[in-house]
């Protein structure tokens, strides 16, 4: 039976990931990856269709520090699970209040003027 427990925590993974709030997730996710500024890192961020997924690699023949990384983003992705991929970009990870800073700054999205 633990084919069956393996599946609900998949399940509650993936409802973890998703989100009903009506926002813009590509704009969540750029905002999230200034306020965290991968040094030597160039991100791409696209839409996703499952899951909220980031690949990352390094820039083979621009030194040790230069990485790419792609942030894919569905339509149903929630600002936590977005926040904890960006998060994934390598920033000091004992810094628990970073997440907190990210979800909190997700009510001070840049405005169009």
């Amino acid at each position: 039976m633990p084919r069956i427990e393996l599946e609900r925590i998949e399940q509650a993974e993936d409802q973890a990931q998703r989100s009903t709030e009506s926002f813009d997730r590509i704009a969540f996710a750029e905002h999230a990856v200034a306020l965290v500024r991968p040094a030597g890192t160039t991100v791409a961020i696209c839409g996703g269709s499952r899951r909220v997924k980031l690949e990352a690699g390094r820039v083979w023949g621009r030194g040790p520090s230069a990485r790419w990384a792609v942030l894919s983003v569905p339509r149903d992705a929630s600002r936590r699970a977005i926040a904890n991929a960006v998060l994934e970009l390598g920033i000091d990870k004992d810094r628990p209040w970073v997440l907190d800073v990210l979800l909190a700054g997700a009510n001070a999205e840049p405005k169009e003027p």
